[in-house]
């Protein structure tokens, strides 16, 4: 299988054969590196996601966990239309493939994301006061206007709702660490300390609500995760909607889920409806059936 989108952390140790390490440091040489491999391992079957240009010889099927491109290369909308099988995380996501009017093969199959087994094994709890911060950021920008989103409702409401980010936020914006020092919620915006993955996981499981500001990466994870979890999984907008700024939208989506319990019940009976709530295992074999068909 190959993994080859930014966010893709394969564990080297796992894997059967790793790329050259030229591979990171130039990559215009991975293409040429990738068909090396595949040459040399002879897959009978090659599992990887749009954009990947690969021989019409391979024997490929299409795994789709993200939104299309937009605009659409020639490229990825001919790996698609000459795709034999695809497979798709979510009803959610095959439906935006198909309002986008993207051609698919008659062959198509819906299998959930696999999450870490730390999910599965999270008891349900009462929400406690705190937005758990998700997900990859794509800029510094979407940090911005994630504060200033927050400072609305802060002035509207008057709540204790706190901002939580994981540690790595100290590493890859250093500057809006900075600014944070000076900014006037600062008290109740948290940067966690080191964490193992199972006391991440158990602080997202206790989470008012989780919130991701990049809608174009993992989103049908986030999803998945947030519904194993029963939490709400907000989403920072990408533009303008009615004349709402995304700062606007993700200011009015706080105060709804704060203050209407409806509401945020609503909102995890609509993330269900995207998955077929299933086990590890369970996932993971439908998987290999959709393979072992093609």
């Amino acid at each position: 299988m190959l993994a080859p989108s930014i966010s893709s952390t394969p564990n080297p140790a796992k894997c059967i054969r790793s790329l050259p390490w030229l591979g990171n440091y130039f990559p215009f040489l991975r293409i040429f590196l990738v068909r090396q491999q595949i040459g040399s391992l002879k897959p009978d079957l090659l599992i990887t996601e749009p954009g990947i240009r690969l021989p019409k010889s391979v024997n490929q099927l299409l795994w789709i966990s993200q939104l299309l491109p937009t605009p659409i290369s020639k490229q990825v909308l001919q790996q698609i239309t000459t795709a034999k099988k695809i497979v798709f995380t979510s009803v959610l996501l095959l439906d935006q493939y198909k309002k986008q009017q993207c051609p698919l093969p008659d062959e198509v199959s819906i299998v959930p994301p696999v999450l870490a087994s730390v999910y599965e094994k999270q008891s349900l709890r009462i929400p406690s006061l705190y937005i758990k911060i998700v997900g990859s950021i794509p800029h510094e920008a979407a940090l911005i206007n994630l504060l200033k989103a927050y400072s609305l409702f802060k002035r509207r409401q008057q709540s204790e709702l706190q901002l939580i980010f994981s540690q790595d936020i100290t590493s890859r914006y250093p500057a809006f660490v900075k600014k944070l020092n000076s900014y006037k919620y600062r008290t109740t915006v948290m940067i966690n300390p080191v964490q193992t993955p199972t006391q991440e996981a158990d602080q997202e499981a206790g989470a008012y609500a989780l919130l991701t500001l990049d809608a174009k990466d993992q989103l049908d994870f986030l999803y998945r995760k947030a519904s194993q979890l029963q939490i709400p999984l907000l989403v920072l907008a990408e533009k303008e909607v009615d004349g709402a700024t995304p700062v606007d939208q993700l200011a009015e989506q706080l105060m709804r889920i704060y203050k209407d319990e409806a509401y945020r019940k609503q909102v995890m009976v609509t993330q269900k409806s995207f998955f077929l709530l299933v086990d590890n295992q369970t996932a993971f074999n439908q998987f290999l059936a959709a393979a072992e068909s093609y």
